[in-house]
């Protein structure tokens, strides 16, 4: 199908035609038609905000788990800290870990878990403290 510019769209019958060509049996309103109503939106929209809430929801054991991945993560990252200060040595690594495992946490929901994690956090910012101390950039 070709599409030329500047041709009109308009019915193929005139409008005064268009009452006479109804099938016997059927005669249609001659009353003038009403205006129709402005298009309300359906709750479709909203049902569609629900669903993507319920997704964005997380499972609290899920929370939990990272939550207890991460303790776990900051403390094996700590005894590396202790091994290489015991040999001399405490790689700038260490700090940029540190500094990035302290900044991951969030609400577990279990208390006894969350004063743990949150003791593991304030070691995380002490031995950040003492890094940047020895590295001279205080």
């Amino acid at each position: 199908m070709k599409i030329e510019p500047g041709r009109n769209v308009g019915s193929s019958a005139p409008a005064g035609k268009a009452g006479k060509a109804a099938a016997p049996g059927f005669a249609p309103a001659m009353e003038a038609p009403q205006r129709a109503a402005a298009a309300t939106p359906t709750g479709a929209v909203t049902s569609l905000d629900a669903i993507l809430a319920l997704q964005g929801a997380e499972d609290p054991m899920q929370r939990r788990a990272r939550q207890r991945r991460r303790g776990a993560e900051a403390l094996d990252t700590l005894e590396e800290l202790e091994k290489g200060l015991l040999l001399g040595r405490a790689p700038g690594v260490l700090k940029a870990k540190l500094e990035a495992l302290q900044g991951r946490s969030e609400k577990t929901g279990d208390d006894g878990l969350d004063a743990v994690l949150h003791e593991i956090d304030v070691r995380l910012a002490v031995e950040a403290a003492k890094l940047e101390r020895i590295s001279g950039k205080v």
